[in-house]
């Protein structure tokens, strides 16, 4: 069954040969290439992409990500990757990423990513203008209104598991 349509940010691409590994599909780490790669072009429609880190001198550093494969994906397979703003606060910013096989219509990989706001020049955490951390806390909202994938368990959070002891 296709996948359906999504007004998430998303782009199309395909798995490359080079992708591929000695079990003839696309190797694991390929798979965060792709989520890394494809999802920082995506981040600019979030407005922390490159245009952001150009003007402002600052980004976001991936602290943390969960992996999830489902269902592999074999060499010239379309594929679209779809961004999803979890959660934000003021220096913090959650995403998910769901990486879809378009041909058959499977959800093949999700990965959450755990970011942080640095400035480069500093190479310190700040805060996200506050402007900015209502946009991205305001897009999460929207984009909570989208289904998560079917089985999905988030493994991530913004805030840290409190010590046991």
């Amino acid at each position: 069954m296709p996948t359906t349509p999504s007004s998430l940010p998303a782009a199309q691409l395909s798995v490359s040969p080079d992708w591929i590994d000695l079990y003839g599909h696309m190797n694991a780490a390929r798979y965060v290439g792709v989520f890394d790669h494809t999802g920082y072009t995506l981040l600019e429609q979030a407005g922390v992409g490159e245009q952001y880190t150009k003007t402002s001198r600052c980004g976001i550093y991936t602290v943390d990500i969960a992996v999830n494969y489902r269902k592999e994906v074999l060499v010239n397979d379309p594929l679209e990757l779809r961004l999803r703003i979890m959660a934000a606060d003021q220096k913090r910013l959650l995403c998910l990423m769901e990486l879809f096989q378009t041909r058959d219509g499977y959800l093949a990989a999700t990965m959450e990513q755990l970011s942080i706001h640095v400035n480069l020049d500093t190479r310190r955490v700040v805060p996200f203008p506050a402007e900015l951390a209502q946009q991205l806390q305001e897009t999460a909202r929207v984009h909570a209104s989208h289904p998560l994938p079917k089985g999905f368990v988030q493994r991530l959070s913004l805030t840290r598991p409190s010590a046991k002891g």
